[in-house]
């Protein structure tokens, strides 16, 4: 019965959104990629717009004089004869797949003294942009020992796929996979989907909401179990000044199998770039369990202070 539902939800929300304006986002933004690539041998940049407004609007079911109600303000349509040229309309689609971006992070805390503690932390990301889908992949690692005692072992495995519908919405599928010794948990697998909107975009400030639901199984020494689970949750970025960005995660899990019980995943990253490739990244991780296993706590807290590196160059901003 939940698949069902699922599929239906992911229906419902897909078909909301193939409106006008969604056509019209789609022809900006094809418009605008278009534009970018073309080069200098191609045409001549005051006929580009009408090129390529002449290109995107049947694949965007909307008649030329429509389309060009979408074009991207400020650009400069002068009339040309015809159709795009076949390698502008190529170059465009190359241009909105990009290059993957890969992120790793090493926190190291060690004390000596009144009392011995050796706390680790890593990190590593992997993200990537095609022109309607984007991928995440992410690894939290932490080990800590006390007096030479271990005190924490545990991993996380996060990975989100989104379908973009339109530029303020998209539908997705998030996997969590856990570990953790210090709890007695062999994994966790938490598997949802669900529809995520732009809630608020800003120039330096936006703010993504997403609803969805799925299934949790957990695998503990003794014993094992699987439900239903909601989800809820928000994203942001906040480019705070130039060389500080703070990025959060806040997501709640209600369970639909047993009333009152819920989890909570939130994540919060400060970054300051030190060189192109380098970030000093201040990170909070809070996973709190309403019902945990007996002798657990209810909130499990991380704060790393951590150096970033990028193994991967982003790519350039496009030319204004």
């Amino acid at each position: 019965m939940i698949p069902k539902l699922i599929g239906v939800f992911l229906l419902t929300a897909a078909l909301a959104h193939a409106d006008g304006a969604a056509r019209r986002e789609t022809v900006e933004e094809a418009v605008r990629a278009c534009i970018a690539a073309a080069s200098v041998d191609d045409l001549p940049r005051e006929g580009l717009t009408d090129y390529c407004l002449a290109a995107a609007a049947p694949a965007a079911g909307m008649a030329e004089g429509e389309a060009a109600d979408a074009a991207p303000q400020g650009a400069v349509a002068i009339p040309f004869p015809g159709r795009a040229p076949a390698s502008l309309v190529s170059a465009a689609a190359e241009a909105t797949t990009k290059p993957w971006e890969i992120t790793g992070a090493l926190g190291f805390t060690l004390t000596d003294g009144n009392s011995e503690s050796v706390t680790l932390t890593f990190t590593l990301d992997a993200k990537r942009e095609w022109e309607l889908w984007k991928l995440f992949m992410g690894v939290r690692i932490l080990y800590a020992e006390t007096e030479s005692v271990e005190s924490a072992s545990e991993w996380i495995f996060l990975e989100r796929l989104q379908r973009k519908l339109s530029e303020r919405a998209t539908i997705f599928q998030d996997l969590l996979v856990e570990h953790d010794e210090q709890e007695d948990l062999r994994y966790r697998i938490q598997f949802t989907v669900g529809y995520n909107r732009r809630l608020v975009k800003k120039e330096n400030f936006e703010l993504w909401g997403n609803v969805g639901g799925g299934v949790l199984h957990e695998e503990f020494f003794d014993e094992s179990e699987t439900e239903a689970i909601a989800q809820i949750g928000i994203t942001f970025t906040w480019q705070i000044t130039k060389n500080l960005k703070y990025e959060q995660i806040l997501t709640f899990y209600p369970s639909l199998s047993e009333g009152g019980e819920f989890r909570m995943y939130w994540e919060s990253v400060f970054t300051t770039p030190i060189s192109d490739r380098f970030d000093l990244r201040l990170s909070i991780i809070d996973r709190y369990d309403s019902n945990p296993q007996p002798g657990i706590e209810e909130n499990d807290l991380t704060i790393a202070l951590s150096l970033a590196i990028k193994f991967t160059k982003p790519p350039p901003a496009p030319a204004k």
